[in-house]
């Protein structure tokens, strides 16, 4: 008797799976017939469903490199940025000494970057360094792959002179020979021996590729410090000890500086991220919403398929057919049609990521997205089956209610018809809530452009240069010697009367920050007259005609000429900003510009002031005659008749030919730059009015789609209305009322939705605002007239009928 038992388990495991297989695989043939049948509500479904897979797959990609997938360190979620936050540094002993004593860091690493000349190896060429100290590499667990990292006290100088250089440097300077050990390059002139060669991947921070032990000097507050939380000390711990230990390293700061500039301790992750994290969690939001709105379409169109093949069902009903087995029929077409669609969205997931990678900012430049990623893989099926169950119920619990056959296409299901227009409701709700945040995001980005940046950035080329380690000279020991300011200046000079000299040039000048593209800046707590200002200043060298090269406005007073650029004439321009705190900026002419014990300058003329955060000019300017240049980096602009374009490579070559081994780089329009800098915000504002626009695509299909359903339906109902004396066009006003019900239903949680929307988006998008009421009417009625323009051409077939055609057709 057990061995009986044993046997009829194992005859029906075996049995009840292959006659499972055996009926989904003839379901799929079956609706791979039905698909032939009617290819192109096929497509629309299989493109609506890959259009949102895809993007939800595309995006979540993004959302798993940011906020999910582990940065390629050692043990990463241990790892924390800390910032406005200054340790002991004015000593490399002085900040190891205060690293050993945390009581809840088991390390710390304090890290610098900047743009430098790279030398000794080829041609000069520009390059993205990082300063560090020497247990850089190991705090964060990622060790060369050839050669060795910082060994201990190589952060102190003389001992400093060592280079670890980048995979990808070290392919491309010397095509991957193990040589490179032990050879010499340049660094803004100074030699550097490479000890090690960072494994594939790794441009921590900023895309580096090259790291140099770090230079401490006293009162450098412009480090960035990065720690490895100890073992058993949780985030609220180690966070509670740090705020404390900020205060005691900070003990003058004020209570507004504490608001203004607080200390965090953050996720290394959360902190590469940056507001990238919020653009990417409203653009997963935005494509989760497309998938609803694509399934609830696609529920829509089975629902009407389904009450189609009433007549079909309900013969294999009466043959013998459970409501399980139609159901489960049905559920097998939608998880083939979701399968189709899936493979389908992989095309559009992938060309999400590439242009998630393209536009991503440089601290994340070690991420990278990919589809191929378990996760990644894991949340497209995911969402496929969840897609397939989600647009496939409602017809299988349909199909399930069919009991006869040979019914009549006027008695449509109330519970049925009342389910479709549910859908419809559904797809105008989420519609308007995605259109309220494109309005709001597009708003934001339209702001943006209008700003107004203090220049004219129409016609003007810029063309950056350095000349750190170019003009030099080696002493006995080897230590470089730059030469005086006025060989600099001679640069200059000389480099401006070439470009002058060009055809199509207008007017030519350089300065040392350029708008929109600076990295760095000098300032600090200028003053009036002795008396301070509110707020630091940064303070802008500049050369002769900048102003009006650059297309900036003088509101009084003059700029600069070549006599005092020429002689350091103690001459001063300030923006409007600077000298309206000090009471009526034209009063300012004259005032000296004033700070610590340093000579004053005498200000000349005051300007509107010019945008260098890419939101406005909203800090305090200084322009001053430039008596050092090409400290960090400098820019030449000039102004050209014509389009820009066709004199970049004029301009660069005239630069080049002043001294050939003076890096040229960033050849750019002012017009590229700008585009450049506003990339990320233009793509998500693209992005998401594209979203909208799609949803509003299936919005308005979708009641086209069931008004046209309606007709078919009730074709013979409409035919005894017309014999009895109604009018085809009284018959389209009522259907255009019966259409209309459904998008106002949705209306009214569609603008609920879109008011908590636009309270959400306020506080992840800069500059976003919750639209007004006005907004919302008009939405509403924009998709209400594109579903009164859709339901009115789905009807025009009832002015083309006649009576007894309309009776003969049932």
């Amino acid at each position: 008797m057990p061995d009986e038992r044993i046997r009829l388990i194992a005859d029906l495991a075996i049995s009840v799976p292959l006659q499972f297989s055996r009926e989904v695989t003839q379901d799929a043939r079956h609706a791979l017939r039905l698909w032939a049948r009617r290819p192109w509500h096929t497509g629309f479904a299989i493109l609506a469903l890959a259009i949102g897979i895809g993007a939800n797959t595309g995006v979540f990609s993004v959302v798993n490199a940011l906020l999910l997938r582990s940065l390629p360190f050692q043990d990463p979620g241990r790892l924390a940025s800390l910032s406005n936050f200054f340790p002991p540094h004015d000593s490399a002993e002085q900040f190891h000494a205060w690293r050993h004593q945390s009581t809840y860091l088991a390390d710390a690493a304090l890290v610098d970057q900047q743009d430098i000349n790279l030398g000794g190896v080829g041609e000069s060429r520009r390059a993205h360094l990082s300063h560090a100290s020497w247990n850089f590499f190991s705090m964060l667990g990622a060790q060369p792959v050839l050669g060795r990292g910082f060994a201990p006290g190589e952060d102190v100088p003389g001992r400093d002179a060592v280079a670890v250089i980048g995979y990808g440097l070290w392919q491309g300077l010397f095509g991957g020979d193990r040589r490179a050990l032990g050879s010499t390059i340049r660094i803004n002139g100074i030699p550097l021996t490479i000890i090690g060669i960072a494994p594939p991947g790794f441009n921590y921070p900023g895309n580096a590729v090259l790291w140099k032990p770090a230079t401490f000097t006293p009162g450098n507050n412009g480090w960035e410090t990065i720690a490895r939380l100890k073992p058993r000390i949780t985030w609220p711990q180690a966070r509670e000890v740090f705020a404390a230990e900020a205060d005691r390293l900070w003990p003058n700061r004020t209570y507004l500086q504490k608001i203004k500039y607080p200390s965090r301790m953050t996720e290394l992750r959360d902190a590469l991220a940056g507001p990238t994290r919020k653009a990417s969690l409203v653009l997963m939001a935005c494509v989760v919403l497309i998938l609803l709105i694509a399934c609830t379409n696609v529920a829509n169109l089975l629902m009407a398929r389904t009450a189609d093949r009433a007549t079909e069902l309900s013969i294999r009903s009466a043959l013998g057919a459970s409501r399980a087995r139609l159901s489960q029929q049905l559920l097998t077409e939608c998880m083939l049609l979701s399968l189709a669609a899936s493979i389908a969205g992989l095309v559009v997931a992938f060309w999400t990521t590439s242009v998630a990678a393209k536009l991503q900012p440089a601290p994340l430049a070690s991420q990278a997205y990919s589809i191929l990623d378990g996760r990644v893989l894991c949340f497209a099926i995911a969402v496929s089956v969840f897609s397939g169950l989600l647009f496939g119920v409602l017809p299988s619990l349909y199909a399930g209610r069919i009991h006869t056959f040979g019914t009549r296409g006027s008695t449509d299901n109330r519970g049925s018809r009342l389910t479709r227009e549910a859908l419809v409701a559904a797809q105008v709700m989420l519609t308007i809530v995605l259109l309220a945040a494109s309005i709001s995001v597009g708003r934001a980005f339209v702001n943006l452009m209008r700003i107004d940046r203090g220049f004219n950035r129409n016609g003007l080329v810029t063309v950056n240069v350095s000349l750190e380690g170019t003009t030099y000279r080696l002493d006995d020991q080897g230590l470089a010697h730059f030469q005086p300011d006025d060989r600099r200046r001679a640069y200059f000079q000389e480099a401006l009367a070439r470009i002058r000299r060009l055809p199509g040039v207008a007017s030519a000048s350089a300065t040392e920050f350029l708008p929109i593209y600076a990295t760095g800046f000098m300032g600090g707590p200028f003053g009036l007259d002795g008396r301070p200002g509110k707020e630091n200043s940064m303070i802008v060298p500049v050369f002769p005609d900048y102003f009006r090269t650059m297309g900036g406005r003088i509101l009084w007073g003059r700029e600069f000429t070549g006599a005092e650029v020429q002689g350091d004439a103690r001459v001063a321009v300030v923006n409007e900003l600077f000298a309206s705190e000090f009471g009526w900026p034209a009063d300012a002419l004259g005032r000296d510009v004033t700070i610590g014990n340093a000579p004053p300058w005498r200000i000349i003329g005051v300007v509107k002031g010019m945008d260098y955060m890419t939101d406005g000019a909203n800090s305090s300017q200084i322009f001053v005659p430039a008596q050092s240049p090409g400290g960090f980096f400098s820019t030449f602009v000039a102004r050209v008749n014509g389009r820009p374009e066709d004199c970049l490579a004029m301009i660069r070559d005239a630069i080049r030919s002043v001294d050939p081994q003076v890096p040229v780089f960033g050849v750019k329009t002012m017009e590229q730059r700008l585009s450049d800098a506003l990339a990320r915000p233009q793509f998500y504002k693209t992005a998401v009015l594209c979203f909208a626009a799609f949803a509003l695509l299936l919005a308005v299909i979708g009641v086209y789609g069931i008004v046209s359903y309606t007709v078919a339906r009730r074709t013979h109902e409409m035919g005894v209305r017309m014999a009895l004396g109604t009018t085809p066009a009284r018959l389209r006003v009522s259907l255009l009322k019966q259409g209309l019900i459904p998008i106002a239903a949705g209306a009214v949680p569609g603008i609920a939705g879109a008011v908590l929307s636009g309270r959400l988006l306020e506080s992840l998008v800069d500059g976003a605002k919750s639209v007004n009421a006005t907004t919302y009417a008009a939405s509403v009625l924009f998709i209400a007239l594109i579903a009164a323009i859709g339901i009115w051409a789905a009807t025009r077939s009832i002015a083309r009928l006649g009576i007894a055609e309309i009776l003969r057709s049932e």
